[in-house]
This record gives structure tokens, C-alpha cells and sequence, in this order.
């Protein structure tokens, strides 16, 4: 991989990755994991970005039904 191929892909990371990280610390308040151990991390941090996922389709949701609002 050449260096500006890898510039590349961190630039885009700022756009694709990191919003949803902040969005989940800020809005849903996940600071830290509660539960210890590889899976139980990993099974915690889906449900977390279940959690964003389904608050984005509720706002898209709402928008829909009530356009003008």
C-alpha cells in the first residue's frame, strides 16, 4: 500500500467511522463497556450500534410521516 493510498482511506474514515462513534458516546451516553471479556465486549458494543441504528430509522421515520413539522 502506498503512503497517499493510506492517506486516502484515513481521510475517509473521518467521514464513514468516526460520526458514529461520537454519535454513540454523545447521544446514547456508552462511555465505557460494562461487561468483561472478549465476546461479552463485542456482543455489548452490537447492541450500542444496534441501538444507533434504530434511533436513525425512528428520526427517518418521523420525518417521513410528518414531512412539514
Amino acid at each position: 500500500m502506498t503512503l497517499e493510498k493510506g492517506f486516502a482511506i484515513y481521510r475517509q474514515r473521518k467521514i464513514d467511522v468516526e460520526p458514529i462513534f461520537g454519535h454513540v458516546k454523545a447521544i446514547l451516553g456508552f462511555i465505557h463497556f460494562r461487561l468483561r471479556g472478549l465476546s461479552k465486549v463485542a456482543t455489548e458494543e452490537n447492541l450500542h450500534f444496534m441501538a444507533n441504528n434504530m434511533w436513525k430509522l425512528t428520526v427517518k421515520m418521523q420525518k417521513r410521516l410528518r414531512p412539514y413539522v
